[in-house]
């Protein structure tokens, strides 16, 4: 189910039931997109049920999922429209629209295009763990874990948390695994991999479907190539 893992630690004053956590986040369902609306966010079933519950118990451990989903507007789409806007009125008029009026051009632009743009959805996990008061989110993007804490925390009153640093990265921790081949208990070198460079060209190498204990990789390591997925 998690590809990807950013944990947070829960604050110990936090202690609710899972009716609770329910109840709260109901107040923030998931709705499609509104016509002239650019994004919306929000809570949806675990399950994909329609009107299941939007915390579910596993075990012990809670399941949540978040959804947005978001309104695809090119930049060339929106600055073709503002220019044609702009033109009807220099030809209209006789003269240029200012700075002010080109910021009105290009909101009203956006407006009449948004109900005719293709919309976008994506999902995130998150996983409670009250015994050992922890949040886990799907994803490795800081800002996309920025954006659910926020509303987790706008939702869940009480709920505080802080991002859990580890005495060893991530990066170095994988690099380890796959030089050695021995990962820790409860986890395995797989057969998908990529490895960035650190360096300003950012070049990147994928494997996928591809055995990962050759010496191919572990040149890859020692040229200071950093696993970001394994």
């Amino acid at each position: 189910m998690f590809k990807n893992m950013i944990v947070y630690r829960i604050a110990p004053q936090w202690q609710v039931e899972l009716t609770q956590v329910e109840d709260a986040l109901a107040k923030a369902p998931f709705t499609e997109c509104g016509a002239t609306q650019e994004k919306s966010l929000g809570w949806v079933p675990p399950r994909g049920d329609a009107h299941g519950p939007l915390a579910e118990s596993v075990g012990g451990q809670w399941i949540l999922r978040f959804m947005v989903e978001s309104k695809v507007l090119p930049g060339s789409v929106l600055a073709r429209k503002v220019k044609e806007k702009a033109e009807r009125i220099e030809q209209e008029t006789g003269r240029k629209p200012g700075k002010k009026e080109s910021k009105e051009l290009k909101d009203e632009a956006k407006l009449d295009l948004l109900p005719m743009a293709f919309t976008k959805q994506g999902s995130m996990w998150i996983w409670i763990d009250t015994a050992s008061r922890l949040l886990v989110l799907d994803t490795s993007s800081q800002g996309r874990a920025d954006e659910v804490v926020t509303l987790l925390v706008e939702s869940l009153p009480g709920l505080s948390v802080s991002l859990i640093n580890t005495q060893t990265s991530p990066q170095a921790a994988m690099s380890h695994w796959l030089k050695e081949q021995e990962p820790p208990v409860g986890f395995t070198v797989d057969r998908e991999c990529e490895l960035k460079s650190a360096s300003e060209e950012k070049s990147v190498v994928r494997y996928a479907r591809h055995a990962l204990d050759i010496e191919e990789v572990q040149a890859h390591i020692d040229a200071g190539k950093l696993p970001t997925k394994l």
